[in-house]
């Protein structure tokens, strides 16, 4: 590390997308839309944090992300298409802030920097499906995570 550099002691370790379930109605008025002939709207829930002890005295934290995706019809309003994508992301603590502000970091911070990833994924996937929209807006998912009432859930290593 160079000098004058600054390490976080809750670093994000990995992640993984691990669900994708997109499907497209098959109908001709779908296969025909065009971008303007639908909305896309999405909606979020977080999971709780599970907290790790590790045997080198880290903690890990385990959290995710879950985001629904329904495709409407401007027309007739219509379901066109809809998606449930959800990511998991292991988060490593080293012990240098208190429990109150890990848990923090966890709840909030966490999703916060999962969601850029499966906003691509969402994105891409349904651009692949033939629908032609603008990449997913950018949200705050750290107030948005803030006004849930998620937990910190200790287990034990298995």
């Amino acid at each position: 590390m160079a000098d004058g550099s600054v390490k976080s002691g809750f670093q994000f370790d990995s992640y993984k997308v691990d669900r994708i379930d997109f499907t497209v109605e098959q109908s001709l008025s779908t296969l025909a839309s065009r971008q303007n002939d639908f909305d896309v709207k999405y909606s979020f829930s977080f999971r709780d944090a599970l907290k790790y002890k590790d045997s080198a005295d880290k903690v890990l934290y385990v959290t995710g992300l879950r985001v629904s995706v329904s495709v409407l019809s401007k027309n007739d309003k219509h379901e066109m298409a809809k998606g449930l994508f959800e990511i998991t992301g292991l988060f490593v603590s080293m012990g240098t802030f208190t429990a109150e502000q890990e848990e923090f970091l966890a709840r909030t911070q966490a999703p916060t920097i999962l969601f850029p990833y499966v906003r691509a994924v969402i994105s891409q996937t349904m651009y692949n499906a033939g629908f032609a929209i603008p990449i997913m807006p950018l949200l705050n998912i750290n107030e948005m995570a803030k006004d849930t009432k998620l937990k910190v859930v200790e287990n034990a290593m298995s």
